[in-house]
């Protein structure tokens, strides 16, 4: 990002600590993307991500944005824009426990190569939840080929964690089988739009999906 007159967004969040989730969010605008980049500590070229934030820094921000305001003080996150945002329906990351305890998610995803540390504090998040019984968790570990190995020295394997509601455990082993289906035939839109359904997406936001971004893996729809 440069420093220029071009409206630059980001995301006010306040994030529920026993979910990890946002529970109310706020868009600002900012110009001076080096101001921007000194209050979050950072440089103006590394504007892309999320940063925690104290009441000092909210203050700062409000004075900086475009126009200025009093941010809320319950917000104590702030996220950069991704054009993820633009979908006209609640993309599920970063919200897939909320979604999961209110029953309108059946299945969530997660993966990463391992030992990774957010893979470990998503696991803790769920915890409580999965050994009430009101989720039902399942790890699938694949090893690293030897070039896997040498490309990511200090992890181990692969880990995919899969949590689901009680009685749609199903949905689990479909989405293991759309995974072994693409590594032969290569991703498709009907992969897309049967992931997108064991994932809990209607129908109608599979179509929009798959019209306006399966054909930008840059903007997988995750979980």
């Amino acid at each position: 990002m440069s420093n220029t007159a071009d409206p630059t967004y980001f995301v006010l969040q306040e994030i529920d600590p026993a979910t990890g989730s946002a529970v109310s969010e706020a868009r600002i605008c900012v110009l001076d993307l080096k101001k921007l980049s000194a209050v979050l500590g950072c440089s103006s070229t590394q504007l892309s991500g999320l940063w925690e934030l104290n009441p000092g820094d909210l203050q700062r921000l409000g004075a900086i944005s475009v126009p200025p305001c009093e941010p809320d003080p319950r917000f104590n996150r702030i996220e950069s824009w991704h054009p993820v945002r633009e979908t006209p329906y609640l993309v599920h990351t970063n919200f897939e426990l909320p979604l999961m305890l209110e029953g309108r998610k059946p299945l969530a995803m997660f993966q990463d190569a391992y030992p990774t540390q957010w893979l470990k504090d998503t696991l803790k998040r769920f915890d409580p939840v999965v050994r009430s019984g009101r989720l039902v968790r399942r790890i699938v570990d694949t090893p690293f080929t030897e070039a896997e190995r040498a490309l990511f020295p200090g992890f181990r394997k692969w880990r995919r964690i899969f949590f689901a509601l009680p009685g749609e455990e199903w949905r689990i082993e479909a989405f293991l089988l759309v995974s072994k289906v693409s590594a032969k035939t290569g991703w498709n839109e009907a992969l897309e739009r049967m992931e997108g359904s064991l994932l809990g997406y209607e129908d109608w936001q599979n179509d929009w999906w798959i019209e306006h971004r399966a054909g930008h893996r840059e903007d997988v729809r995750e979980n």
